[in-house]
Parts: C-alpha cells; sequence; structure tokens
C-alpha cells in the first residue's frame, strides 16, 4: 500500500527540462521519468519535445515559458535549465545560456513557488572555475541588461562568450538563490557545474583547432571523461526533497579537474572585517 502511495505521489510530481531531447538533457530526462515523474521537455522544434520553442529569441523564450505553465497548470514542482551553445557568435550563446535561463527562472517562479517545496536547478559548467582570463566585467554587464557592452567585452580569448554566460549565470543564482522570492518561497535554486561531458556538443569541441588541443590535455583524475548517465543523479538529487537546504551552490562535477588545479585557492577565509560582519547580521534580509 505505502509503495503505491508513493508511486502515485512521484506520477505527480512535474519537472519542466530545456534541451531535453539529447545529450545531457535526455539523461535526466530518462533519469526522472524512470521514477515515474512527469517531465515537460523543451528543445527546438522537430526534436519531439513537448514545447517546442527557440530560446535565443525573446520570443522563443516567452513561448517556452508560456507553453510550460499550459501543460503544468501553473503548478510545478522542478526546473532543470539545461539547454545551452557553445558558439563564437556572441548574441546567440549569449542568448541561450544566460537569457535563456533567466527567462525560464523568472517566468516560471510562480508556477514553482505555487508547490511550496520545489526546486530549480541549472546547467553551468566548470569553466567558470577554471578558464583563465575570464572576463568577469562581461558577465557583470550581462548582468545589468547591457548586452551589447557584453558582446565588445568578450571579444577574444579562449570559449569567451560560452565562459562568461556561465559566469553571469552562476552569479545571478548566487545572488537570486537565498531571496525571499526563492528560498523564501519554498524553491531551492542551484547549479551543476560539469566539466567535459561524451556529447555531441563535446565532439564539436575537439575538432575545434583551439578547444580540441586544450580538451584533450585536460587532466583526467578518475581516468575518464563522464557520460551523460553519470550526472543525472545528481540533478534529480538536487530536485528532491533530500537537497532542500542546498540553497544557491554551484556543485562542481568535473571528476577532479577543478579541485586539482585549484586546491591551494579553495577555500579561504572570508576577508571581512568584525563590524562590517555585525552590520551584516543585524540586517534583516
Amino acid at each position: 500500500m505505502a509503495r503505491r502511495a508513493q508511486g502515485r505521489v512521484a506520477a505527480a510530481r512535474r519537472v519542466a527540462l530545456s534541451g531535453s531531447q539529447s545529450g545531457l538533457g535526455l539523461a535526466i530526462r530518462r533519469r526522472l521519468e524512470a521514477s515515474g515523474t512527469r517531465v515537460i521537455g523543451i528543445d527546438l522544434p522537430d526534436k519531439g519535445a513537448e514545447v517546442e520553442a527557440d530560446l535565443s529569441t525573446a520570443a522563443g523564450r516567452a513561448a517556452a515559458v508560456q507553453g510550460v505553465l499550459k501543460r503544468c497548470r501553473g503548478l510545478l514542482h522542478g526546473l532543470v535549465a539545461n539547454a545551452g551553445v557553445d558558439s563564437p557568435d556572441a548574441p546567440l550563446t549569449f542568448g541561450v545560456n544566460y537569457h535563456g535561463v533567466v527567462d525560464l527562472l523568472e517566468g516560471l517562479r510562480p508556477a514553482l513557488a505555487k508547490a511550496k517545496r520545489a526546486a530549480a536547478v541549472v546547467t553551468v559548467s566548470h569553466s567558470v572555475m577554471i578558464s583563465p582570463g575570464l572576463k568577469v566585467a562581461a558577465a557583470d554587464a550581462l548582468l545589468a541588461g547591457r548586452d551589447r557592452r557584453a558582446v565588445l567585452l568578450v571579444r577574444g580569448g579562449l570559449a569567451a562568450p560560452y565562459a562568461v554566460s556561465k559566469l553571469a549565470v552562476a552569479r545571478w543564482i548566487r545572488r537570486h538563490a537565498p531571496t525571499p522570492a526563492w528560498a523564501g518561497s519554498g524553491v531551492s535554486l542551484n547549479g551543476v557545474c560539469p566539466g567535459a561531458i561524451q556529447t555531441p556538443l563535446l565532439e564539436k569541441d575537439l575538432a575545434d583547432p583551439l578547444k580540441g588541443p586544450v580538451i584533450r590535455a585536460m587532466p583526467k583524475p578518475l581516468g575518464e571523461i563522464a557520460r551523460p548517465e553519470d550526472l543525472a543523479g545528481i540533478f534529480e538529487f538536487l530536485l528532491s526533497t533530500d537537497a532542500r537546504f542546498i540553497v544557491g551552490q554551484l556543485l562542481v562535477t568535473d571528476g577532479g579537474i577543478e579541485s586539482l588545479w585549484r586546491e591551494p585557492d579553495w577555500p579561504r577565509p572570508w576577508n571581512i572585517s568584525i563590524p562590517r560582519f555585525l552590520m551584516k547580521l543585524s540586517r534583516r534580509t
């Protein structure tokens, strides 16, 4: 009897998932559906998703939000903002990787809040931790709504538009996750930062004359590159109530590359004076 009841609860859960029809998104979809979760997939037209939309455009993003709301009837238990591109075309990359994430998060937040205990998980990237010369000013420009400035600042550099877009998303998560609109409404928000994953996107990057050699030279502490199925369970966990007290975190899932390279950098003490700390403590946010 208890098992049947649990099955009915799981079947009632609704999770929206962008980039649902291939790569990591497809692995997450299969993992969630295997547990009885109803997945509302978002992907480009003709890929078989429940909601067809081009997240690189404002109209496409609005259509994605409305399509999900129609199918979930205004109540959503989880959101995985996973869709992404890696292109030297900065406006395209910013449109999908930054605005395509933020617009989904903002547009679907009320439906998540209605569930009382819900979760949103964003596919970020370990590039925000290990990319040399990452242009923080460009990410801050995106956060400030100054896309043209971000495009100008991002010119040049290895994987510049991609890493900058992911850094902007990471900072958005950190800024908004603990606020009344998110945590205060019962919605946990976190990011997952994978390294290389065996997907068509990786094959494309390996063929790139600049990116390919860098990817091949990356250390592999576990001795292998992750498959999409290796990471799907992390998303399932972060969507569950077991992860309710994980808020505003960026979980690096790159097999140890970041910790191998940056071990002396982290963790480091918070450089804040006692008066400033006490001032923060006295504020009610």
